[in-house]
């Protein structure tokens, strides 16, 4: 998913102790409010007198983020600083919409519960936001995106009074991160130019700047996914798919893999990169075979001609995606039963297909075949459940991992 290529670019901070460092100066005798994931240490300097709100990451649904919005309202802040993953970083942006004229979070609540995508009126943000990300590859601290969680599902949210005002890339906060992690995150960042580069009407800088970044994503990911610099190297290569021209083009939904994966983690009570390595080798081959509805067999094939030979990948992109999965160890979840891919087939059908313009001319048969010959794991799932055993309906955050 990517964002507005019209948008005021955020400022970007990084290195070794600028979190704490950059949050200091940039709330120094400001009213602030930080909200950090209760599992990471919020970059407050010593002596800082700030209210702080954790939040379990887990847990990050549509009531979380009216909670945070009303204590936001509560005691206007002059500045928000977000720290954790995707998902708080999301919650954070979109709660922070309480201070927006024009009853904007109403708008945004209210419309996201009737519909999958939600365009938001041109606005600047309402109040600073500083981001400080404690994953790769969501690109949230740059992009203009939010990914709100409601009962219905996983729900996007676009406009520029979503994006941060800076962002502060340290590596002391992804010290924690496996290096599995790591290598999810450098996916997620690598396919969203992936998906980016299948549009067609992209120009000659779009397309360089998307072939740059995606072979520096591979190269680093591929022989240094655990030093604090090849960290913090990955975090920037994301962050520099928003900022610079790679995923530019008319097509803005290119890149279509995104909306089916997106509910197949909803439906499966998945990671959103565990639903993404399940589907995304079969949605490359309908590509290559020819069906434009999902994408642009040429300019597929050209994107990875350009970046499969820093890694000594297959060049056959199919294969060769399927390849770097398994390189990686990129795990996909079980395969669910016939009748729950039939629910997540009509489903995405039903939020991002037909003549909406994510998955235009897409049905739910073309998302069967799909999942059908999607790349799960070999232990099936108990029954018609979700890969965990259970048969309840997903509550809560998906997690801290990733999306768009």
């Amino acid at each position: 998913m990517r964002a507005d290529s019209t948008r005021r670019v955020p400022t970007l901070w990084h290195g070794h102790g600028v979190a704490r460092r950059m949050t200091a100066r940039l709330t120094a005798g400001r009213a602030a409010l930080v909200i950090a994931d209760a599992a990471v240490a919020a970059p407050l300097p010593p002596g800082a007198s700030v209210r702080t709100i954790t939040v379990d990451a887990r847990r990050v649904d549509v009531a979380m983020v009216l909670t945070l919005a009303h204590e936001i309202a509560r005691r206007r802040p002059e500045v928000v600083v977000a720290v954790g993953g995707g998902s708080v970083l999301d919650a954070s942006k979109i709660a922070a919409l309480a201070l927006a004229p024009g009853r904007a979070l109403d708008y945004a609540i209210g419309h996201a519960s009737r519909s999958a995508l939600t365009m938001l009126p041109r606005a600047a943000a309402p109040v600073d936001l500083i981001a400080v990300p404690t994953t790769i590859g969501t690109s949230s601290e740059t992009n203009s995106v939010g990914i709100l969680k409601n009962a219905n599902g996983y729900r996007l949210l676009i406009g520029d009074c979503l994006r941060p005002r800076h962002a502060l890339i340290d590596p002391c906060h992804l010290a924690t991160l496996t290096r599995n992690a790591v290598r999810e995150g450098a996916l997620e960042a690598f396919l969203r130019l992936a998906g980016a580069s299948t549009g067609v009407g992209r120009t000659t800088r779009s397309d360089s700047d998307a072939v740059a970044l995606g072979r520096a994503i591979l190269e680093t990911a591929a022989r240094d996914s655990v030093t604090p610099a090849g960290r913090l190297r990955l975090a920037r290569l994301s962050a520099a798919t928003q900022r610079s021209a790679a995923l530019r083009g008319p097509d803005r939904f290119s890149a279509r893999h995104w909306y089916l994966a997106n509910e197949v983690a909803f439906h499966l009570r998945v990671r959103k990169m565990a639903a993404t390595a399940a589907v995304i080798a079969a949605v490359w081959r309908r590509i290559w075979a020819g069906d434009v509805r999902w994408g642009d067999r040429g300019r597929l094939e050209e994107f990875w001609a350009r970046v499969a030979h820093a890694v000594a990948l297959p060049l056959d992109p199919p294969t060769g995606i399927a390849a770097l999965l398994d390189g990686w160890a990129i795990a996909s979840p079980p395969r669910p039963s016939t009748r729950r891919i039939d629910r997540i087939a009509a489903a995405t059908e039903a939020c991002w297909g037909r003549r909406r313009p994510m998955l235009p001319g897409l049905i739910a048969a073309d998302f069967r075949e799909v999942l059908r010959d999607a790349r799960w794991a070999p232990r099936p799932l108990h029954g018609d459940g979700f890969a965990d055993g259970t048969t309840e309906r997903p509550r809560g955050g998906e997690g801290d991992e990733h999306r768009r």
